[in-house]
């Protein structure tokens, strides 16, 4: 982008040089990503997909911001994306101008189109031509209408404006979130990155929680040194709540924030973690006691662990959510808590932007229908046995069984 003049008022200033490139993964690696959604395409009977979803346009090839402009002025609506082709390796990610930087540091994009306007009907027949003289206007259009990102009015003006110039409009959300549940060896990797951060900030917990330190103050001193070893914002606000017992039990906070509540001896420390390395995101959620705690709770969180390693043993890739839930269920009734108020579930994790961290894929054990879905090679979940409990690791699934990934003692863990 050398005329910087045709974009007068969309631009704060020079571009050129400022940013180094810093990608996640190889250009192959990119690549393979883009291929992958094409063979869905093409088994859909798809031929052009329009991709908004911030996960999934990160995930094609590598660009993420700060800000989506979700609930941005009306007049000021969010159009971009990233549009690929059923016939061809080559895409074209449509964008503000000012998100060149970001582009240029995170992304294997080459052919980004700026538009000329913030205004939509100046922007929306500058994505329509554009494509058209692309010749990819023929056949059938996929828009991702289970994204948040364009808002349902924007979504509509794209849709209308598609079908205006002679595309077939369908939902085509399934694609991404299909292609990304298997996870390559650098994904992999990255999760692996992740959860060793998490597993510092519960060790940060561990030496800093004590009575008259509030939650935010914890939570900073947990933040910093997941940061100092490499960690990112995670994608939602992690729960971090001191509660009280009551009758031998927790009380439950809900999703609540770390707050300025004064933490007090007796009290239990609920600390919900994703580290996050490439935006790959590890969920370890763990519970501090601090004081003695009872016989009585630390039994239940024995109960409530062996599930763990349970799963390492009997569950791998190829079962369904049926055979898995068959073993959770034997052995949660072996050991009482199957009747008990609380859950044994999962949802798939990868790389992810705010607003959240949780995947498509999603289990539980009590379920009675989705029970064929498979869990596939290379899938990453967490786990979470919450029986009264606050247990949650992370785990991949493989042919040869399930690996847990975080190295925090599965129990309540006393701070004295």
């Amino acid at each position: 982008m050398n005329d910087l003049t045709k974009y007068h008022g969309l631009t704060p200033g020079a571009f050129e040089g400022l940013t180094e490139t810093d990608l996640a993964f190889s250009r192959d690696e990119y690549m393979a990503r883009i291929r992958r959604v094409r063979a869905l395409m093409a088994e859909a009977r798809i031929d052009v997909l329009y991709v908004t979803t911030p996960d999934h346009v990160c995930w094609l090839h590598g660009f993420f911001a700060s800000w989506y402009k979700a609930n941005s002025p009306m007049r000021y609506p969010q159009l971009y994306g990233t549009v690929i082709h059923v016939d061809s390796d080559e895409f074209i990610h449509f964008d503000n101008p000012t998100e060149l930087p970001v582009l240029a540091k995170t992304s294997v994009s080459t052919d980004n189109r700026f538009f000329p306007s913030r205004e939509a009907e100046v922007a929306i027949p500058f994505i329509v031509d554009e494509l058209r003289a692309k010749g990819w206007f023929r056949g059938t259009l996929a828009m991702e209408q289970w994204s948040y990102v364009p808002n349902p009015a924007v979504s509509r003006m794209l849709e209308g404006a598609f079908l205006a110039a002679g595309a077939r409009v369908v939902d085509g959300s399934t694609l991404v979130r299909r292609a990304r549940r298997s996870k390559s060896p650098a994904e992999i990797a990255c999760i692996e990155r992740a959860m060793a951060i998490a597993d510092i900030g519960h060790e940060t917990i561990r030496k800093n929680l004590r009575p008259g330190i509030t939650e935010l103050e914890l939570f900073g001193e947990v933040t910093r040194a997941m940061m100092a070893a490499g960690g990112e914002f995670p994608a939602l606000i992690p729960i971090f709540n001191a509660v009280p017992v009551r009758d031998g039990r927790t009380v439950s906070a809900g999703h609540a924030m770390a707050g300025r509540k004064v933490i007090q001896k007796g009290e239990v420390l609920t600390a919900d973690l994703c580290g996050v390395y490439n935006r790959y995101h590890g969920n370890l959620l763990r519970a501090f006691y601090l004081g003695e705690p009872t016989k009585a709770m630390v039994e239940q969180y024995r109960k409530a662990a062996g599930v763990f390693p349970v799963i390492e043993r009997e569950v791998r890739s190829g079962m369904t959510v049926a055979q898995v839930n068959t073993v959770l269920r034997r052995y949660y009734e072996g050991v009482g808590l199957w009747d008990q108020p609380g859950w044994a579930l999962g949802y798939e994790l990868g790389l992810s932007l705010p607003p959240d961290w949780v995947g498509e894929f999603y289990f539980h054990a009590h379920d009675t229908k989705y029970l064929d879905r498979v869990f596939e090679d290379n899938m990453v979940t967490n786990f979470e046995s919450l029986y009264n409990t606050a247990l949650i690791d992370t785990c991949v699934y493989t042919r040869s069984g399930t690996r847990f990934m975080g190295k925090t003692p599965l129990e309540l863990i006393a701070v004295s």
